[in-house]
Parts: C-alpha cells; structure tokens; sequence
C-alpha cells in the first residue's frame, strides 16, 4: 500500500459528503467545486474553506495535482449526432468540463457518482456517452448500481457509481457489503421534539409484509383520494399515494430521501408506541451517515434538500478504502505512466522520420487488399506453417458467417501486425498498457474493405460484440465469452502463435483470407429469375415462402429467411407507401444474436428522415409469442423509443397467455407510447402482399436478399431455385 496522503478533488461538492467519505480514510481534498450558495455556506462551516463557485469557468492547468477526481454531476441530456467523437460529445453539458480537467490532468482514479434513473435516461444513450467518453480519455470504466442499505444505514437508496482507472479495472465484487440490513430503529433519536400524526390522520394496513428491498410498508396518510374503479383494499396503492403520503415501520429500512421533499414528510411508524410520527432532520442525516456534529443549514427546507441531494458516506467511505487497496498499491502510477509516455514518443519519433524520408506507409486498407490479391494462390504457404495452426486458420474460416466478430477482429489484428510488428496485437485497447484501438482501425478500414470485397463482415466492428470487447488483453487466460470453445481457442492460440513467430503474420492472414474465400465461394448460388413472375397470385407465393421458411434443412441459419422475406417487404413498402415515404432501412445485421444481448432494437429497424428509429420488426421462427418476449420488447422499448413495436412468429401466439399479454401490450401503450403489434409470419406477408403494388419486385428483392447472404447456408439458396424452378413448369 502506497505511504503517500492521496489527494482528491471533490466537484460538485454540496455540502461535503465525498469529503468527508474520502478524508475519513487518509486522503486529503486539494480542491473544491460548488455554484450554490447555501451548500457553500455549509461547506465552510464544516471545513473552514469556501468552494469556487462554477466549474465551466476553471482552468484544468492551474488545478493543484491529484489522484482522485470525484463528483456527484447533474444528470443532462447530450445532444448526439450520431458520430462518436469521445468526450467531444458532451459538450455543452456540465459533464463536458470534468472531462476538460481529465483530459489536462489525467488522474490515476475518477469517481462520478449519479441518480439510478442515469441508466435509463435518453433510453441509456446518455450512461452510453459518459462511458464512451472516459474510454476516449484513456480510461478503464466500470459501472455498478449500489444500495446504501448493504453499507450499514437504513436507507434504500440506489445510486450508480461509475470509475474510471488509467491500468487496472477497479472490482466493484471486493467492495465489503453487509450481509444483514439494519433497522430504522437502530438510527433515531432518543429525545426530540418530535411531531406525531393524530390516529384519524392516517390509516395502517392489515399483515404488512417486508419487501426485498426492505422496506415495510404499514399504511398511508389519509388523503383525498380518487376511488373510481379501484378495487376495494388497493385505495392506497392509487398513484395520489407518493411517498411523502406513505408510512413506514421502523423495523425496516426507510426509502430514499429525495431532494425535492423540502418539508420533511418522511413519516415512521413505531410499533411500541402503536403511533405514526415524522423522522426528524438530524435522523435525516444519521441515515445518510453523516456524523453527529454535522453543522446543517439553519433554514430547515434547506437542509432537507441538501441531504437529499448528498451520499451516502459509509459507502464512498469502503469504495475510497477499496481504491487504495485495489488501484493505489506498491507500484508506482507515475512510473507505468512515464513509461506509456516514452513509448508513444518512440513510436511518435518513428512516424515522423518516416514521413520525413518521404517513404510511404501503407494504411490498413490497402494491407488487407494487398494480403488478399495474394490469397489468390496461397497454397505454397501452407508447408510454412505448422499443421495445428493451418487447423486453427480452418476453424475460424469455417465459423467467420456465425462468428464475424472473432474473425473481423482477427483479420484486423493480423493486418496491424503486419503494419507495425514491434506492437502487441494482445493490448487491443488504447487503455491497456501499450496498447492501441483495434476497434479503430476496424471501423475505419478492416470491416468497410471486408464488405466491399464480398467477405463476412460486422455492421460497423467486431468490437462491438461483447465477449470481444473486454479490457483485458487477448492472451490464452482471456475470460471473454467467445460462445464457440474451438473458436475462442482457435483465435486465441492464433494470437499467441504471431507473437512467438511475428514473421509468420502475412503467411496466417493469407491462409485466413484464403479459406474465407473458398466458404463465401461455395455459398455463392446465383438465384434464378422467373420469366413471368405477374402470372403468380398471392396464395401461391405465401405458400412458396411457407415451405421456403419451414422446410427441414437440417442445419442452422433458415430463422433468417422470414426475416428477409420482411426486409424485402419494407424495401417495397418505402418505394410504395406514403407513410413510409421519407424513412430508410438500416442494414440488416446478423440474425444469430439473442434478444437480450442483441444491440438493436430488432431484426428490422426504419428510421424516419431525422433518421430516428419509428418502426421495429421482430421476426421469430419457430417460436410462440410469448408473455417473456412481450417483456423484453418491452425492454427494447424503453431503451430504443420506437413508435410502433412489430413482433411476428411462425408459431402465432401462445393462447394460454393471451390475456396476460394483451395487458402487457396496454401497459407499454400507456407507459411508454408504442404501439405492440404481433401476429403470424403468414398471415402478415399475406396482408402486406395485398396492401404492396408490385409483387413482382418483392419477390426479385426476396431472391437477391437470399443471394447474397452470407449467414444462409448453401442448402437455403439451392432450396428456393428449386422452388422457383417448380413455378415455372
């Protein structure tokens, strides 16, 4: 454990509540940051020091050194273009000039620390953006959802902690937690002036029962109250009840304290006394875990929202414990950082004598098209090779249509190594140490040439795929969740082979591209076209996609055929229909993702001129519509914001939960404003082939989508030239 006082910055500062979590543990605050006047005035009172006032007019340079940033922002919105800049996204937002003072004074550790609702605003983009921007900055970031509860105070409070570190991940799992919940009780007062509700101010409730959380909750105040179809004993669950109206045992926890109850309406109720009375402030902060010579602000509406808008301490307290133990260890920061530095000047240093020379380095794109020319004739490589890793280049071939992610990232890697043979292609992030943004190099050059050479390839990168995208570096304990074992391992000992052998690199890639070729070869069926497709009735194509869809191929991939018989659909729909007119499709992505891990909101997304999604279309083969896939839709829902919801599967809808998914359906309408449509497969296409003007050309769009899909097996091409084959005679 390093010897040396730690020093941390405390922004956004309120009253002092990371101060005092921090400073009780050895470190020192060097700074301080808060444009409110009340909370300043308790500040000093507290620590003999007035905060600066705004944060936008700081200046990071002139900031004394630190090792911890620490701040409790406000939760805003950012106004996204759609390109990721970094940190750059934020701007205009408060969070904009915590990012300048990191970008200025890079410190070891960053703790940020916010409301639960973070996770979900602007449907997740926001968290999305903060996360995305500290990674821009350098960083390792983790986030977790934490309760005060679990660290010794009677408070179901949830706030998202969220750490940035510069070379170790920090472990939310070692944080010391509290196997028993404490009891409400346990923190009041002895002796107030307490103020206690008269009996007909308040009604209790028969057989309270703890909840998860918790919480008791025992009755409700007695008030106006609407009670028109409410079913009898629920009047106190009616949407009138809010929590300052709600009464609570003291044998349980209490609710969070928000900041906006300024008049202190938290009421307790005390079994022993049989009486219901309210929680006075100084138990306010007692369960906020602030000591007991707090000086709190005298006008009482203000310290009431000064507490609710403060943490918890005896959890920042374990966390700034943690972060020593885990992060400020015996090694020195500034020396691994010195030395990352003098190695990006080297590697800098190296750059420019090239270009001063004149002598030309050949980006990315034209590696990989310069390796694929030679993958041509590559069998004259192969006695290079050692036959375990011609096994392994064989198996990622093989998989590269269902694991596009693991062989992008390989091909990238490979195709950097070639570029620079002194990098470790295992570092693949920027934030570990020496290492460099695969992701990057993926998204600018690998994927874009991959799919203009008719290769398998991501939407945007293979780092976007989460077992992949892990900040940890791709050595043969790599803990990613690559599905497959013989990839992971494949792709793995491949990696671990170029490090020992960099000289081998062109030789794997080569070989690689080669067998990737072979593959995409033989799934290449040119798709015939029917002479006289108009003579066809709707009966007769509904049917032909029917036995298309369900026919026993056995082998995987014919769930994405329904799926592209849609997209042929919505194709035609946006040429034909007004309502579609000015919207556009996204590209279709792979169909071999599950619901919950998936990164759109379903197999088809239509966006609107603002390119904002409007529509969503989940195709499901094989499988009832469900109350469980109601529930993730819904999930979906809230994080995408569609307007209409599409949900249709071959197996129709699972009658026996029918009722419970209309009022799911309902419920998503009311809560969230999007309509759910589900039906069958059949019976839509059927539907929509009435309501297009071209049959003709759905089933051209159909037939060139089946074409030309790497995901489909060879067995579903040559099963729809058979079937067209058959119309003709």
């Amino acid at each position: 454990m390093t010897t040396q006082t730690l020093k941390f910055i405390d922004l956004f500062a309120g009253i002092g509540g990371f101060r005092l979590a921090f400073e009780s543990v050895g470190y020192r605050c060097v700074y301080s940051c808060e444009i409110n006047e009340a909370c300043q005035k308790v500040y000093y009172n507290n620590f003999g020091e007035i905060p600066d006032k705004d944060i936008t007019k700081i200046i990071p340079s002139n900031l004394p050194n630190f090792d911890v940033l620490t701040a409790g922002f406000p939760c805003q919105p950012f106004s996204i273009s759609g390109k990721k800049q970094g940190f750059k996204d934020t701007r205009g937002t408060l969070f904009f000039h915590i990012c300048e003072i990191i970008e200025v004074k890079q410190p070891p550790v960053i703790v940020l620390e916010n409301v639960k609702h973070l996770i979900h605003h602007q449907k997740g983009k926001t968290l999305e953006t903060i996360i995305y921007a500290l990674e821009d900055l350098g960083y390792l970031v983790d986030y977790k959802l934490l309760n005060a509860k679990d660290f010794g105070v009677p408070q179901h409070r949830e706030r998202i902690i969220i750490i940035g570190t510069h070379h170790k991940k920090f472990n939310f799992s070692l944080l010391k937690t509290q196997k028993s919940i404490p009891q409400l009780r346990d923190s009041l007062c002895k002796t107030a002036n307490f103020e206690y509700l008269k009996k007909q101010e308040y009604t209790l409730i028969d057989n309270p029962k703890k909840q998860l959380s918790g919480l008791i909750f025992v009755g409700y105040r007695n008030k106006n109250i609407w009670k028109t179809g409410i079913r009898p004993n629920t009047e106190h669950l009616s949407r009138v009840h809010r929590q300052p109206n709600r009464i609570y045992s003291i044998n349980g926890v209490h609710p969070t304290i928000p900041s906006q109850e300024t008049s202190g309406r938290f009421f307790i109720y005390i079994p022993e006394e049989n009486a219901v009375r309210k929680l006075t402030i100084q138990e306010c902060y007692r369960i906020m875990g602030f000591p007991h010579d707090f000086i709190i602000h005298q006008n009482l509406s203000e310290a009431y929202k000064q507490i609710g808008n403060s943490i918890c301490i005896p959890l920042f307290k374990e966390l700034a414990t943690q972060l020593k133990e885990q992060i400020f260890n015996t090694q020195s920061i500034k020396n691994t950082v010195s030395n990352n530095s003098l190695y990006d000047s080297h590697r800098k240093k190296f750059i420019l004598q090239l270009e001063i020379t004149g002598i030309t380095i050949m980006n990315h794109r034209e590696q990989l098209l310069k390796v694929y020319d030679l993958s041509n004739n590559a069998n004259d490589i192969k006695q290079l090779i050692p036959v375990e890793y011609l096994d392994y280049v064989k198996i990622i071939a093989k998989h590269s249509p269902k694991q596009k992610g693991v062989y992008t990232v390989l091909i990238t890697l490979l195709t950097h190594k070639i570029i620079d043979p002194k990098q470790d292609i295992r570092y693949h992030q920027k934030n570990l140490p020496n290492g460099f943004s695969g992701r990057t190099i993926d998204t600018q050059y690998i994927t874009p040439t991959l799919k203009e050479l008719g290769l398998p390839a991501m939407a945007e990168s293979g780092w976007l795929t989460r077992s992949l995208e892990q900040p940890y570096p791709y050595t043969l304990d790599y803990n990613g969740n690559i599905s497959n074992k013989k990839v992971k391992e494949a792709f793995l000992k491949l990696i671990d082979f170029i490090e020992n052998n960099p000289k081998q690199t062109e030789n794997i890639l080569t070989l690689l591209l080669s067998e990737v070729r072979k593959i995409t070869e033989t799934n290449k069926i040119k798709i015939v076209k029917l002479s006289n497709p108009e003579k066809f009735d709707i009966k007769t194509i509904v049917g032909c996609l029917d036995y298309h869809f369900n026919f026993n191929y056995k082998t995987h991939g014919a769930s994405k055929l329904p799926v592209l018989s849609f997209y042929a659909i919505y194709q035609q729909l946006i040429e034909e229909v007004e309502r579609y007119k000015s919207c556009q499709l996204t590209p279709l992505g792979s169909h071999t993702a599950s619901d919950r891990t998936s990164k759109t909101a379903g197999d088809i997304q239509v966006l609107d001129k603002n390119k904002k999604l409007v529509e969503a279309i989940e195709i499901k083969q094989g499988k009832p519509i469900d109350l469980q896939i109601i529930r993730i839709a819904r999930d979906k829902i809230i994080k995408f914001n569609p307007r209409r919801y599409c949900i249709f599967s071959s197996a129709n809808i699972n009658n026996s939960e029918s009722q419970l998914i209309d009022e799911e359906i309902k419920n998503i309408r009311e809560n969230h404003g999007c309509q759910v449509i589900i039906n069958g497969t059949i019976p839509t296409l059927k539907y929509y082939l009435r309501l297009i003007a071209s049959v003709e050309k759905f089933l051209d769009k159909y037939s060139n989508l089946v074409e030309v899909d790497q995901e489909l097996q060879a067995i579903h091409k040559i099963k729809w030239n058979e079937i067209l084959s058959k119309l003709e005679q």
